[in-house]
């Protein structure tokens, strides 16, 4: 009897074990990426992420390190204490594929990849991933970048998947206000690929404090003009801006850059606002690459309850394994 009773119990034991394990594969996760270096890294998005048990992906452009926006050991600490991947957005941040129009595939490889890759790697970061400046690749890109890295990021409008693609690309869709997505649609997607047991990619840029951005509501609109109901307090000086004309709807397209602020007036460089917005619809302005962090601590809250967080290599690794 007490020989049946341990037999038992070691059954359960395994069976539970490996019911956990196959379990945790199966969940699918989240994977925050943010692009080109910036302080915001460090100083509020890791500590934010941290707090959920959450991890990213930190695309960094090497002039960005250079001009003293983040430092090398900055990066390390991302990498080392919030285990972040740190990955390359190319040496200069260049149009790739116009580069390559100018010097040739060979000269990118050698100067924006590699030249990214072997300085970054010097300094004790192991980069496994890429991002191409401004999204902007093409195929025969791609498939360079295959030759020395893991994987690459393909900007889509629709952001889960069971991990990357043939070409070793993998989907993503940007949280920042430049393509401005309602907090209410990006956690349907959540629940999606916890249903669905997929990855869902995110990027953005910095996360900054909601006093830097500006809500109000729309009194009327034509052509290139907003109309408030009330009048617009004050926005960050020197930094490029962009409206979102209805933060119910999302941003398709090229971002809705801000030329003037004149009151209760405001006026876009171009495109026509009628369609986009109507009275009483509530508008957002802000730093174009820029996410409010109310609307990031909501997210990161909601995901952790639902999904694990994972970096590129991560959700990459996982996906694999799962084959």
């Amino acid at each position: 009897m007490m020989f049946k009773n341990i037999c038992l119990m070691l059954f359960t034991i395994v069976f539970f074990s490996v019911s956990s394990v196959y379990a945790e594969e199966m969940k699918g996760g989240i994977v925050l990426a943010f692009d080109d270096g910036y302080s915001s890294w460090i100083n509020v998005i890791a500590p934010e992420l941290s707090r959920v048990g959450g991890v990213a992906t930190g695309f960094v452009n090497n002039q960005r390190i250079h001009a003293g926006d983040l430092s090398f050991e900055d990066l390390r600490t991302l990498q080392n204490k919030y285990g972040w991947e740190i990955g390359t957005h190319t040496y200069h941040h260049f149009n790739s594929p116009e580069f390559v129009k100018r010097k040739g595939i060979s000269s990118w490889v050698k100067d924006e990849l590699e030249a990214s890759i072997t300085e970054l790697t010097y300094q004790r970061l192991k980069v496994q991933s890429m991002v191409f400046p401004f999204n902007y690749f093409t195929p025969e890109l791609g498939a360079e970048v295959i030759k020395k890295l893991e994987a690459f990021r393909r900007a889509d409008a629709f952001p889960i998947a069971k991990g990357k693609r043939a070409d070793g690309s993998y989907p993503s869709t940007p949280i920042d206000i430049a393509h401005y997505v309602p907090l209410e649609q990006v956690l349907s997607w959540i629940d999606l690929a916890q249903q669905q047991k997929r990855f869902i990619f995110l990027y953005g840029h910095k996360v900054l404090p909601d006093e830097e951005f500006v809500t109000g509501t729309v009194a009327s609109c034509s052509g290139r003009t907003l109309v408030a109901q009330e009048i617009i307090g004050p926005l960050p000086r020197d930094k490029e801006l962009c409206l979102v004309p209805d933060t119910r709807r999302r941003i398709y397209g090229f971002p809705i850059k801000i030329e003037s602020v004149e009151g209760n007036v405001i006026t876009i460089f171009q495109g026509d606002l009628s369609p986009l917005t109507k009275p009483g619809a509530t508008f957002l302005i802000g730093q174009s690459y820029g996410t409010q962090i109310s609307y990031f601590r909501e997210l990161i809250n909601y995901a952790a309850k639902r999904l694990p967080f994972l970096t590129v290599h991560g959700a990459i690794e996982t996906s694999l394994k799962k084959q």
